[in-house]
């Protein structure tokens, strides 16, 4: 808007435009100067959260890429993996074994080879009015149940018989071109599955005169030369022990591994689970740097100072204060459940510094890693185990690290560490409030049923460092921790701020809006009176010229 009364050089001469803002902006100070302030601690409050949980989600993502908690610390071992390979399944942790291995023969598929067609478009029923395909499990001396039963007079083609038999669950049909160019031969091959119960047969009828019997001459027929294989299972040998499947793979002869035979051994092919001292050694290395770095976060952020310019915006938060504890507790407390004893982070040769922050020492370690290290193992992964194989933990939400007996003490009464437990059919699951609140077992019929009163079996549950770690970033990232809620308030508080922000200003604007038309109308006083002095004074002039004259 353009100041008329001051481009005119009209009125009092002051710049009323300016004298009413400055007064209005002077009006607000006190307000402004403790907005800008609280603003100023919440901004610095949310940038010190964001600051540790951006560290917090590298640790957690440096811990996640070792792999599975309960598995990166062992590898699978074999010998001659052309042979025998070897993993592990459903994030189990095999014990440490060694095992002899020998392939006897592999998994093989059932498949059916029909003679040879001339041409892909020629009639498959021939000149017979009705032509019959059928399909049936295991042999023609000992026939089972029908898969398909396929009318060649309506499937007519060798190409369309082919889709029709690949519509059938489990079961691949491909045409494969022999003979030569000028002479083709189109066979349809089929296959079924793996093992011993996929057999399967073939026979294509016709029927005339109310009597059905082989179809003989033209299409599709059986004439002697068809190929038919039975499937076979995989037979293999752990150490002396026979061992069939269907497949080439081979999941419950050992507790969480997968055995898979790729070839037919001449000599025993070694298995074994060992411990992996690469992996056992980069954990440790992340724990002390992760650490450190974080640690060294919070305590930037948390630093009190004179100077509110050096001061961490989390300074003398009580959030913090737990934080800090919480970290300290992790280079200090015991790794509990596995085994009789429990271990600690000094044990392995990582030495607390007086700063609060971990240093390691390689030696110590090295000498832990060679000596001892289910005792590394235990403390850095998370080792789960029922000493009765045939039993597995099914389930173990929020199940506090320990050891746990498991007894039965009736026909359907069982107890975990002496207290009473629920059984339902395959699963015993310990009662809410319990010492055992979290842990499912499923038992298999040998057990729930067959066992004595007064069977016992011991599991121990173990939670590493790097489970434990993981398990608090988790916390802290919750919506629900102490941390985010310190960002969540300080974001809530400057949502307000930003609403006061607006009423100072809107109060100032009327402020300056009243100064301004007081102003204007002062202005327009001033400008009235200065006309009259200069018409006075144009008239005085005007009468003594006249006097003069």
């Amino acid at each position: 808007m353009v100041d008329i009364v001051n481009t005119l050089n009209a009125g009092s001469g002051i710049d009323i435009k300016s004298l009413a803002k400055s007064l209005s902006d002077q009006s607000k100070v006190a307000q402004q100067t403790i907005i800008d302030s609280k603003k100023s601690t919440l901004e610095m409050k949310v940038s010190s959260v964001g600051k540790i949980v951006s560290v917090v989600n590298t640790f957690n993502d440096a811990l996640v890429a070792l792999g599975d908690p309960q598995t990166f610390h062992r590898s699978p071992n074999s010998s001659d993996p052309s042979k025998v390979k070897m993993e592990f399944s459903d994030a189990k942790l095999a014990p440490t074994f060694t095992g002899k291995v020998g392939v006897e023969r592999l998994a093989s598929e059932a498949s059916f080879l029909f003679p040879p067609m001339s041409s892909l478009d020629a009639s498959l029923a021939g000149s017979d009015a009705n032509r019959t395909l059928t399909l049936k499990k295991g042999s023609a001396a000992s026939p089972g149940d029908t898969i398909a039963t396929i009318d060649l007079t309506s499937i007519k083609t060798l190409p369309t018989l082919r889709d029709r038999i690949n519509e059938i669950p489990g079961y691949q049909a491909t045409i494969i071109q022999g003979g030569t160019a000028s002479a083709p031969k189109y066979y349809l091959g089929v296959k079924g599955g793996q093992g011993e119960t996929s057999s399967f047969f073939a026979s294509i009828t016709m029927e005339s005169g109310g009597v059905s019997g082989p179809a003989t001459s033209g299409g599709l027929i059986l004439d002697g030369t068809e190929v038919r294989r039975e499937g076979a299972s995989a037979r293999i040998y752990v150490d002396g022990v026979l061992v069939e499947s269907p497949t080439n793979d081979f999941s419950n002869v050992l507790p969480g591994v997968k055995i898979t035979a790729a070839g037919v051994t001449s000599s025993d092919v070694t298995l074994s689970s060992s411990y992996n001292t690469q992996a056992l050694s980069d954990a440790l290395a992340t724990v002390v740097s992760g650490f450190n770095l974080m640690l060294e976060t919070v305590k930037t952020e948390t630093a009190f100072n004179l100077d509110p310019k050096k001061r961490g915006g989390l300074a003398n938060d009580p959030s913090t204060k737990a934080l800090m504890g919480e970290l300290r507790r992790f280079t200090t407390q015991q790794i509990a459940g596995y085994g009789e004893n429990s271990g600690t982070l000094a044990e392995l040769g990582v030495i607390t510094n007086r700063d609060g922050s971990l240093k390691l020492d390689e030696n110590v370690f090295a000498r832990a890693l060679k000596e001892k290290p289910e005792l590394v193992e235990s403390v850095l992964a998370s080792k789960r185990q029922v000493l009765d194989t045939r039993l597995s933990i099914a389930g173990s939400a929020n199940l506090a690290p320990g050891k746990y007996i498991v007894e039965k003490t009736g026909v359907k009464a069982w107890t975990i560490n002496g207290q009473a437990a629920t059984l339902t059919t395959g699963k015993l699951t310990a009662n809410a409030g319990t010492q055992a609140a979290g842990l499912e077992l499923s038992l298999p019929p040998g057990v729930e049923n067959a066992a004595p009163t007064g069977y016992k079996t011991t599991v121990y549950f173990g939670k590493g460092m790097v489970e434990r770690l993981q398990d608090m970033f988790g916390q802290l990232k919750s919506s629900q921790s102490i941390l985010q809620k310190v960002s969540t308030n300080a974001n809530k508080e400057l949502s307000d701020l930003t609403t006061k922000q607006a009423d100072i200003d809107a109060k100032a604007k009327a402020v300056e809006q009243r100064y301004l038309k007081q102003f204007t109308l002062m202005n327009s006083v001033v400008s009235e009176a200065n006309n009259t002095r200069t018409s006075l004074k144009t008239f005085i002039d005007s009468w003594t010229a006249g006097l003069q004259g």
